[in-house]
């Protein structure tokens, strides 16, 4: 525990300083004889101490680090491709629980391991517990498959609900992760904008012709996908942010803070329309109506249904603005003989065959084309899930899949009885009715896209959910700041 009153000491920040310019020359000298991977590698070392040192020091930036990391990551790859998401995101987040682990080691360590025992970190568990167990699978092709998919699957909303629970425990903390998902959020809708107003970069374009193109460029218009893995995961994603900072902005007193979110607000819906994605609309037609609900305000509810339902005769039962691409592409959603509809109902009846006599399911890592490369499979190597659910039922089974949808339901109810019954100021109260609102539009948008499975949005769906359970301590903290005894 020494350890770190030493090193924060002069004569300790001096000898650590010392030590890293020592390892920078030694780096230049392997850089100069070696070449300049091996100096790169060695430049890393203490450029890594002099990271790990300061996130010691200041953790609660290795949470705003992972969470930046997740947001760009998949964007990132794009332009170094050689940068595999998860495995970078993997050492992101084993950087992350060294520091947690080293606070141990500190007597004025800001975390609180207690914050992690609540009811959301046993359900992850249990759903991760149900994960590793899939290793055994009878029906799985092995344990290569499953480890490429258990943490994508399982362990990483087991890991991000602690390092939440850990990371934040007062309304500052959520106020800025609030701010610095807005700031990322702009950064995405720009660059979608500078995608549709100056074209595809480079890296773009490579993308596009190594087989995007074939669902972004299509006979409704082109469909842009920002920084993200594709359209659907930005339009939705997106959307999503967009109700989060609109229905937050009505709850929040800082009045700067609140035209930033609207605003911000504004910017996301823009962005939602030009993705092209008609899966995003289930966010906020199924968020507004949550939102009626949990309110429990006459006037919300009022607006609220007019807004739904005027947005639903409009998009269903007219045809105005109809040559507009992105409207045309809206309404299709709304039309039941949809082909790319039928199709997906196709598969599913299909697959619903298939998994008679799976309850199992086929193993992890055996869809999203993996079952060619893991074992050939005359139906999940044709058959795309396209749907997190569907993913989930093939290869979890339906144990897993009502396992799944289990914890999913009892999150939501359970953030609604403490909306409705415990929560109090207005500040907490209404963040975590604008998240439990953004929830339940990705529930519903995750059947046409595998959202809860993809980066940045499975994170940031997790660090809400995990807001939600701890939301009652979070405003304890407030009230003992606002009003010390």
């Amino acid at each position: 525990m020494e350890v770190f009153k030493n090193i924060s000491s002069n004569l300790g920040a001096a000898l650590v300083y010392i030590t890293v310019l020592l390892l920078t020359a030694f780096a230049t000298i392997v850089n100069l004889k070696f070449g300049t991977v091996a100096g790169m590698l060695i430049y890393l070392f203490p450029a890594s101490i002099v990271v790990l040192l300061l996130l010691i020091d200041k953790p609660f930036l290795a949470f705003l680090s992972l969470f930046t990391i997740n947001y760009i990551i998949s964007g990132m790859s794009r332009y170094l491709e050689s940068l595999a998401p998860g495995i970078f995101m993997d050492m992101t987040l084993i950087l992350v629980i060294l520091v947690v682990i080293l606070q141990i080691f500190k007597n004025d360590s800001p975390l609180n391991f207690k914050n992690s025992l609540h009811l959301l970190s046993l359900l992850s568990f249990i759903w991760l517990l149900y994960c590793v167990l899939q290793a055994f699978n009878p029906s799985s092709s092995g344990i290569i498959a499953w480890a490429t998919s258990v943490r994508g699957v399982g362990m990483y909303f087991f890991i991000i609900v602690l390092l939440t629970s850990l990371f934040v425990s007062k309304y500052k903390h959520v106020r800025k992760i609030l701010i610095l998902w807005a700031l990322l959020s702009i950064f995405a809708v720009l660059k979608a904008f500078f995608q549709k107003t100056f074209g595809f970069d480079f890296a773009e374009q490579r993308w596009l012709d190594a087989g995007g193109r074939t669902t972004h460029i299509i006979y409704s218009g082109i469909r842009y996908f920002s920084i993200f893995t594709d359209a659907a995961n930005f339009g939705t994603g997106i959307a999503f942010s967009m109700l989060v900072f609109g229905i937050s902005a009505i709850y929040i007193k800082e009045f700067k803070l609140r035209i930033f979110l609207v605003v911000t607000a504004a910017i996301c819906a823009y962005g939602m329309i030009i993705s092209g994605t008609r899966g995003s609309l289930a966010v906020p037609f199924i968020g507004l109506v949550v939102f009626a609900f949990l309110s429990k305000n006459y006037k919300i509810i009022i607006i609220t249904t007019l807004f739904v339902a005027g947005g639903y005769w409009f998009l269903s039962e007219t045809s105005y603005g109809q040559g507009n691409q992105y409207i045309r592409r809206m309404r299709s959603a709304f039309n039941p003989d949809d082909p790319s509809l039928l199709v997906r109902l196709e598969n599913q009846r299909i697959l619903k065959i298939y998994m008679r006599d799976k309850p199992l399911g086929a193993g992890l890592g055996m869809s999203r084309g993996s079952a060619t490369t893991y074992m050939p499979d005359p139906v999940l190597a044709i058959i795309p899930s396209d749907s997190w659910y569907v993913l989930i039922w093939v290869e979890t089974g339906i144990v897993g899949l009502l396992l799944h949808l289990l914890i999913l339901m009892y999150i939501l109810l359970h953030g609604s009885f403490l909306v409705m019954f415990r929560l109090k100021t207005p500040e907490i109260k209404g963040i975590v009715t604008a998240i439990l609102c953004g929830i339940s539009g990705i529930y519903i948008a995750a059947y046409s896209i595998e959202i809860l499975g993809q980066f940045p949005f499975a994170f940031i769906t997790f660090i809400c959910m995990t807001i939600v359970f701890i939301s009652p301590g979070i405003e304890k903290e407030l009230i003992n700041e606002q009003y010390p005894a």
